[in-house]
Protein backbone atom coordinates (compact mmCIF):
# COMPACT_ATOMS: atom_id res chain seq x y z
CA UNK A 1 0.00 0.00 0.00
CA UNK A 2 1.66 3.44 -1.12
CA UNK A 3 1.24 6.78 1.02
CA UNK A 4 -1.84 7.77 -0.87
CA UNK A 5 -3.71 4.43 -0.43
CA UNK A 6 -2.23 4.72 3.51
CA UNK A 7 -3.89 8.22 3.53
CA UNK A 8 -7.15 7.46 2.11
CA UNK A 9 -7.36 4.59 4.52
CA UNK A 10 -6.35 7.43 7.86
CA UNK A 11 -8.78 9.72 6.84
CA UNK A 12 -11.38 6.92 6.78
CA UNK A 13 -10.63 5.61 10.00
CA UNK A 14 -10.84 9.34 11.02
CA UNK A 15 -13.55 10.32 10.29
CA UNK A 16 -15.49 7.54 12.05
CA UNK A 17 -13.34 8.21 15.10
CA UNK A 18 -14.37 11.95 14.64
CA UNK A 19 -18.76 11.04 14.40
CA UNK A 20 -18.45 8.55 17.41
CA UNK A 21 -16.50 11.38 19.46
CA UNK A 22 -18.75 14.02 19.01
CA UNK A 23 -21.51 11.53 19.92
CA UNK A 24 -22.75 11.98 23.85
CA UNK A 25 -25.32 9.60 24.35
CA UNK A 26 -25.83 6.24 22.49
CA UNK A 27 -28.27 3.89 22.88
CA UNK A 28 -27.04 0.63 24.23
CA UNK A 29 -28.99 -2.94 24.85
CA UNK A 30 -32.73 -2.95 25.53
CA UNK A 31 -32.85 -0.41 29.09
CA UNK A 32 -30.01 1.14 28.53
CA UNK A 33 -28.40 4.23 27.45
CA UNK A 34 -24.63 4.69 27.62
CA UNK A 35 -22.87 8.63 28.07
CA UNK A 36 -19.44 8.16 26.55
CA UNK A 37 -18.68 12.16 28.20
CA UNK A 38 -19.44 10.62 31.64
CA UNK A 39 -18.72 7.21 31.11
CA UNK A 40 -21.72 5.70 32.31
CA UNK A 41 -24.64 3.42 31.85
CA UNK A 42 -27.95 4.84 32.24
CA UNK A 43 -31.48 3.74 32.83
CA UNK A 44 -33.53 4.24 29.97
CA UNK A 45 -36.50 4.54 32.26
CA UNK A 46 -36.47 7.86 34.42
CA UNK A 47 -38.68 6.46 36.86
CA UNK A 48 -38.19 2.62 36.40
CA UNK A 49 -38.87 2.31 40.12
CA UNK A 50 -42.88 3.58 39.38
CA UNK A 51 -42.59 1.41 36.21
CA UNK A 52 -41.40 -1.52 38.57
CA UNK A 53 -44.43 -1.24 40.83
CA UNK A 54 -47.07 -0.59 38.92
CA UNK A 55 -46.38 -4.20 37.72
CA UNK A 56 -45.51 -5.59 40.83
CA UNK A 57 -46.98 -4.42 44.04
CA UNK A 58 -45.03 -6.32 46.45
CA UNK A 59 -41.75 -4.56 44.70
CA UNK A 60 -41.81 -2.66 48.29
CA UNK A 61 -42.02 -5.34 50.67
CA UNK A 62 -39.57 -7.10 48.60
CA UNK A 63 -36.73 -4.07 48.22
CA UNK A 64 -36.98 -4.25 52.28
CA UNK A 65 -36.97 -7.90 52.31
CA UNK A 66 -33.33 -7.96 50.06
CA UNK A 67 -32.14 -4.72 51.86
CA UNK A 68 -33.17 -4.38 55.18
CA UNK A 69 -30.66 -1.68 56.73
CA UNK A 70 -29.12 0.96 54.70
CA UNK A 71 -25.29 2.34 56.12
CA UNK A 72 -24.46 5.76 55.77
CA UNK A 73 -22.57 8.51 57.86
CA UNK A 74 -24.03 8.38 61.54
CA UNK A 75 -26.52 10.92 61.95
CA UNK A 76 -29.17 11.73 64.09
CA UNK A 77 -32.09 9.81 62.16
CA UNK A 78 -30.01 6.57 62.58
CA UNK A 79 -32.21 3.78 63.88
CA UNK A 80 -29.95 0.90 64.03
CA UNK A 81 -26.74 2.39 65.66
CA UNK A 82 -24.62 4.90 64.24
CA UNK A 83 -24.40 4.66 60.51
CA UNK A 84 -27.54 2.54 59.87
CA UNK A 85 -30.63 2.99 58.80
CA UNK A 86 -33.65 0.43 58.51
CA UNK A 87 -35.93 0.72 55.78
CA UNK A 88 -39.77 0.29 56.25
CA UNK A 89 -42.57 0.94 53.71
CA UNK A 90 -42.53 4.40 54.94
CA UNK A 91 -39.59 5.61 52.75
CA UNK A 92 -41.50 4.79 49.81
CA UNK A 93 -44.31 5.95 47.90
CA UNK A 94 -46.44 4.16 45.07
CA UNK A 95 -45.99 6.90 42.91
CA UNK A 96 -42.02 6.68 42.22
CA UNK A 97 -40.98 8.85 44.75
CA UNK A 98 -38.94 7.83 47.86
CA UNK A 99 -37.09 9.32 50.39
CA UNK A 100 -32.94 9.00 50.17
CA UNK A 101 -32.48 5.67 52.34
CA UNK A 102 -35.51 4.04 50.33
CA UNK A 103 -33.64 4.84 46.55
CA UNK A 104 -30.07 3.49 48.11
CA UNK A 105 -32.14 0.16 48.98
CA UNK A 106 -33.81 0.25 45.25
CA UNK A 107 -30.80 0.71 43.55
CA UNK A 108 -28.92 -2.25 46.06
CA UNK A 109 -31.78 -4.42 45.26
CA UNK A 110 -31.44 -3.80 41.35
CA UNK A 111 -28.09 -5.56 42.22
CA UNK A 112 -29.16 -8.20 44.14
CA UNK A 113 -31.57 -8.94 41.34
CA UNK A 114 -29.26 -8.89 38.82
CA UNK A 115 -31.37 -6.39 37.01
CA UNK A 116 -31.21 -6.56 33.24
CA UNK A 117 -27.93 -8.56 33.56
CA UNK A 118 -25.87 -6.23 35.84
CA UNK A 119 -24.91 -6.08 39.37
CA UNK A 120 -22.73 -2.58 40.29
CA UNK A 121 -26.45 -0.21 39.98
CA UNK A 122 -26.31 2.79 41.89
CA UNK A 123 -27.52 6.49 42.41
CA UNK A 124 -25.94 9.25 40.43
CA UNK A 125 -22.79 10.98 42.46
CA UNK A 126 -21.99 14.48 42.46
CA UNK A 127 -18.68 15.25 41.68
CA UNK A 128 -17.68 18.25 43.77
CA UNK A 129 -19.99 20.18 46.26
CA UNK A 130 -19.19 23.91 45.27
CA UNK A 131 -20.69 25.34 42.14
CA UNK A 132 -23.29 27.48 40.97
CA UNK A 133 -26.96 26.31 42.05
CA UNK A 134 -27.93 26.88 38.21
CA UNK A 135 -25.38 25.39 35.07
CA UNK A 136 -23.66 22.87 37.87
CA UNK A 137 -22.38 20.35 35.38
CA UNK A 138 -20.34 18.56 38.46
CA UNK A 139 -22.40 15.59 38.50
CA UNK A 140 -23.64 12.97 36.45
CA UNK A 141 -27.05 14.51 36.68
CA UNK A 142 -26.00 17.83 35.56
CA UNK A 143 -23.45 16.57 33.16
CA UNK A 144 -26.84 14.54 31.87
CA UNK A 145 -29.39 17.71 31.83
CA UNK A 146 -27.16 20.15 30.12
CA UNK A 147 -24.27 18.24 27.98
CA UNK A 148 -26.33 15.11 26.78
CA UNK A 149 -30.08 16.14 26.72
CA UNK A 150 -29.08 20.38 25.95
CA UNK A 151 -30.97 21.05 29.25
CA UNK A 152 -31.02 24.97 29.79
CA UNK A 153 -31.28 26.56 33.49
CA UNK A 154 -34.30 27.59 34.61
CA UNK A 155 -36.17 25.39 31.83
CA UNK A 156 -37.73 21.71 32.47
CA UNK A 157 -36.22 18.98 30.64
CA UNK A 158 -38.74 17.73 29.90
CA UNK A 159 -39.96 21.27 27.67
CA UNK A 160 -36.75 22.34 26.66
CA UNK A 161 -33.86 19.25 25.00
CA UNK A 162 -32.22 17.82 21.96
CA UNK A 163 -33.08 14.80 19.87
CA UNK A 164 -31.30 12.28 22.66
CA UNK A 165 -34.22 12.93 24.74
CA UNK A 166 -35.99 10.36 22.65
CA UNK A 167 -33.59 8.24 23.99
CA UNK A 168 -35.36 8.20 27.45
CA UNK A 169 -38.69 7.09 28.58
CA UNK A 170 -40.58 8.57 32.10
CA UNK A 171 -38.42 11.66 32.51
CA UNK A 172 -39.44 13.29 35.50
CA UNK A 173 -40.18 17.33 35.61
CA UNK A 174 -38.92 17.05 39.58
CA UNK A 175 -36.21 16.28 41.55
CA UNK A 176 -33.68 12.96 41.59
CA UNK A 177 -31.24 12.00 44.57
CA UNK A 178 -27.43 11.90 43.91
CA UNK A 179 -25.68 8.98 46.12
CA UNK A 180 -23.44 11.51 47.63
CA UNK A 181 -24.17 12.76 51.10
CA UNK A 182 -23.74 16.49 51.61
CA UNK A 183 -20.48 17.01 53.42
CA UNK A 184 -21.19 19.86 55.59
CA UNK A 185 -24.78 18.25 56.73
CA UNK A 186 -24.50 14.12 56.67
CA UNK A 187 -28.57 14.98 57.25
CA UNK A 188 -28.65 15.58 53.71
CA UNK A 189 -27.54 14.01 50.51
CA UNK A 190 -27.30 16.31 47.37
CA UNK A 191 -29.72 16.17 44.73
CA UNK A 192 -30.71 17.65 41.15
CA UNK A 193 -33.86 19.45 39.94
CA UNK A 194 -34.36 18.64 36.17
CA UNK A 195 -37.32 20.98 36.75
CA UNK A 196 -35.04 24.04 36.01
CA UNK A 197 -31.60 21.85 35.96
CA UNK A 198 -30.28 22.71 39.45
CA UNK A 199 -28.74 21.17 42.08
CA UNK A 200 -29.10 21.57 46.31
CA UNK A 201 -28.77 19.05 49.42
CA UNK A 202 -31.46 18.09 51.07
CA UNK A 203 -32.72 16.32 54.09
CA UNK A 204 -32.27 12.48 53.72
CA UNK A 205 -35.36 11.20 55.29
CA UNK A 206 -38.16 14.34 54.94
CA UNK A 207 -37.66 14.54 50.95
CA UNK A 208 -39.53 12.39 48.94
CA UNK A 209 -37.89 12.93 44.92
CA UNK A 210 -37.03 10.13 42.28
CA UNK A 211 -34.26 8.17 41.23
CA UNK A 212 -32.38 7.51 38.35
CA UNK A 213 -30.28 3.63 38.20
CA UNK A 214 -27.06 4.06 36.93
CA UNK A 215 -24.13 1.46 35.89
CA UNK A 216 -20.60 2.83 36.25
CA UNK A 217 -18.58 2.46 32.52
CA UNK A 218 -19.90 1.35 29.36
CA UNK A 219 -22.29 -1.48 30.48
CA UNK A 220 -22.90 -3.43 27.50
CA UNK A 221 -21.23 -3.24 23.69
CA UNK A 222 -22.36 -0.88 21.96
CA UNK A 223 -22.33 -0.69 17.86
CA UNK A 224 -21.36 2.85 15.65
CA UNK A 225 -24.40 4.77 15.43
CA UNK A 226 -26.28 3.97 11.27
CA UNK A 227 -24.87 7.72 10.61
CA UNK A 228 -21.46 6.59 11.61
CA UNK A 229 -21.30 3.35 9.48
CA UNK A 230 -22.90 5.25 6.25
CA UNK A 231 -19.43 7.65 7.03
CA UNK A 232 -16.84 4.63 7.27
CA UNK A 233 -18.87 3.21 4.16
CA UNK A 234 -18.26 6.68 1.66
CA UNK A 235 -14.54 6.54 2.87
CA UNK A 236 -13.90 3.02 2.28
CA UNK A 237 -15.78 3.12 -1.28
CA UNK A 238 -13.77 6.30 -2.03
CA UNK A 239 -10.57 3.87 -0.79
CA UNK A 240 -11.28 1.00 -3.51
CA UNK A 241 -11.86 3.65 -6.06
CA UNK A 242 -8.70 4.71 -5.73
CA UNK A 243 -6.86 1.46 -5.60
CA UNK A 244 -8.82 0.69 -9.16
CA UNK A 245 -7.55 3.80 -10.53
CA UNK A 246 -3.90 3.23 -9.19
CA UNK A 247 -3.85 0.19 -10.71
CA UNK A 248 -5.01 0.84 -14.03
CA UNK A 249 -2.72 3.66 -14.03
CA UNK A 250 -0.31 3.61 -11.93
Amino acid sequence: MNHKTKAAALLAAGLLGANLAQASLIADGPGLVYDNVANVTWSSNGNLFGSMYATDPNLISQIIAAVPTVHDTPNGFDNAGAGNYNLSPGDFSNSGGMDWWGAMAWVKYLDSTNYLGHSTWMLPTTYTQTCSRYNCTNSMLGELFYTGLGGTAGSSITTTHNSNYGLFTNVQNYVYWSGTEYTSNPNHAWSFGTVVGFQNANGKLYANYYSWAVLPGNAAAHVPEPASLALLGIGLLGLMAGLRRHRRFG
